[in-house]
């Protein structure tokens, strides 16, 4: 009669276990990763806006003008 209930104990606290250890182990792994993405985006975004300066430079340097009639 006791015995379910120890095994249905023995599989939570070695879930328990398990998920302790395998966090101990992830959350830096994923802190780094994340941290990465992170990085990229930001000079993905700084990149973005040096093209979107050149772009505005250059049109307004060969605008040519409008001839007058």
């Amino acid at each position: 009669m006791l015995r379910p209930v120890l095994i249905i104990g023995a599989v939570g606290v070695g879930g328990y276990v398990a998920w302790q250890i395998f966090w101990a182990f992830i959350l830096p792994l994923l802190g780094a990763v994340l941290g990465f993405l992170w990085l990229v985006l930001k000079i993905a975004l700084l990149v973005g806006l040096a093209y979107w300066i050149y772009r505005m430079l250059m049109k307004s340097v060969t605008k040519k003008p409008e001839p007058e009639s």
